[in-house]
């Protein structure tokens, strides 16, 4: 009951949140991917993971441990702390608008409530750290980054229900498992160099002929769950339409973001007029 309520006052900010979206992926987007290497160390794909979530805790640690150093009386430390916890904070950030400016709908409107509050706060921790740093304490440097604090724990909720909730930068094939035996596709021509969206039973596929070599991978995006046969080829990889995460075909490889997480592959083989697959990375 709890949750509805929230994500309808969620809901409820579009009026405002919709058009600072636009702005915010505008200005991320030009800045972001006219240098794609830069996006990818964001976007996390050298991890094999999302980088925001794996730097979030940071911040969130430091701004706790400064409240308990603030409630016991030791300025110096809580104020080191709230330094550690800013510096992270726009580290954070950075990652996290890597992955922001391929957000639509739903899921840009709730980025951008996230986002917004999250600079509020470091707006309020940064006049606190200020603050800090002259000889006479003030009740109000406190007061400061006690209201950041409570204003990030509420941000961090909404940064969960973008993940746990609406499956942002979450692997589309954590669940789908992978057998050993070998699968008719229900096609048997396969022209060259053109993506083949094909069923191998239950699953559905994207096949592409490279001279004689024929590649197979799953066809919904790790990313967002577009289908990779209505996307291109480029080189040795095939690259998603919905936004460029390219992944290898001689084995899912995903070698260019905004995905961070392998593509299911799938050995091929010919014979007797049908062509089989069969998964590889059975995970």
């Amino acid at each position: 009951m709890l949750h509805r309520a929230i994500e309808r006052v969620l809901e409820a900010q579009a009026v405002w949140a919709d058009p600072l979206g636009k702005l915010f992926v505008a200005i991320f987007a030009a800045l972001y991917k006219p240098v794609p290497i830069i996006k990818d160390l964001l976007n996390g794909v050298w991890l094999g993971h999302p980088l925001h979530p794996a730097i979030t805790d940071v911040p969130i640690g430091a701004y706790v441990v400064a409240l308990v150093l603030d409630l016991s009386g030791q300025r110096a430390a809580a104020t080191a702390a709230i330094g550690v916890g800013i510096v992270f904070m726009l580290l954070a950030a950075l990652a996290g608008y890597a992955d922001y400016i391929d957000l639509e709908g739903k899921t840009q409107r709730f980025g951008t409530v996230h986002s917004s509050l999250m600079l509020v706060a470091l707006v309020l921790y940064l006049v606190s750290f200020l603050m800090r740093l002259g000889a006479v304490p003030s009740s109000a440097e406190v007061w400061l980054s006690a209201v950041g604090f409570l204003i990030v724990i509420s941000s961090a909720y909404i940064g969960g229900e973008l993940v746990y909730n609406l499956g942002t930068q979450v692997d589309r094939h954590a669940w789908r498992g992978g057998g050993t035996k070998w699968t008719a596709l229900d096609v048997s021509d396969v022209p060259a160099d053109k993506p083949v969206k094909a069923k191998a039973g239950a699953q559905t596929l994207v096949v592409v002929r490279r001279g004689s070599d024929l590649n197979a991978l799953h066809d919904v995006c790790a990313h967002q769950g577009c289908s990779l046969s209505e996307g291109k080829i480029v080189d040795d990889t095939i690259e998603c339409g919905c936004h460029g995460s390219r992944y290898r075909l001689r084995d899912g490889l995903v070698v260019r973001g905004p995905a961070v997480f392998d593509q299911p592959h799938y050995e091929v083989r010919e014979a007797e007029g049908k062509i089989e697959v069969r998964r590889t990375d059975t995970r």
